[in-house]
């Protein structure tokens, strides 16, 4: 399917070289009016303008659209520059506060829920236990003079 463009320069899909070509066309033309060519670059549209009248023609419209756009009142902004900036700062400031937040409150639910199992895990038994009271209160006595274990005399 071609495009309007294609089909008014007479394009067929195939024909990208002819496209590439329009296209540096068009490039030098806009650089032509800005003022930005070279000596051979300037005599080369003006070439294109005296010759191709389709050419010329879209040089008339680029003219008529920097006159009119360049015509064009910026409309003036009722807040300053100084308290548009102040204001987005402040807003990124709310919303970095909110992140904070928001992490601060899901580190301490996140702690409310371990120690609550860690809690109900020790009460219940899902852990071992390594030392458990008997029913008669023993007291553990430990010899400090006299190691359980025998330690070799190089390490005494």
């Amino acid at each position: 399917m071609m495009s309007d463009f294609e089909h008014k320069q007479g394009l067929s899909p195939t024909d990208s070289s002819d496209m590439d070509n329009q296209f540096e066309r068009f490039e030098l033309l806009s650089a032509y009016m800005d003022g930005e060519l070279t000596a051979q670059e300037r005599k080369q549209v003006q070439v294109w303008l005296d010759s191709d009248p389709e050419f010329h023609q879209l040089y008339k419209q680029l003219l008529r659209i920097q006159r009119e756009t360049t015509a064009l009142s910026v409309p003036k902004s009722s807040v300053s520059v100084d308290v548009l900036s102040q204001g987005v700062f402040d807003t990124i400031d709310r919303q970095d506060r909110s992140k904070r937040g928001l992490i601060a409150s899901g580190l301490g639910v996140a702690a409310v829920i371990i120690g609550s199992i860690a809690h109900v895990s020790l009460q219940d038994g899902l852990f071992p236990r390594y030392a458990e009271r008997n029913g008669d209160q023993e007291a553990l006595t430990i010899a400090l003079n006299r190691p359980v274990v025998e330690i070799p005399p190089t390490l005494r």
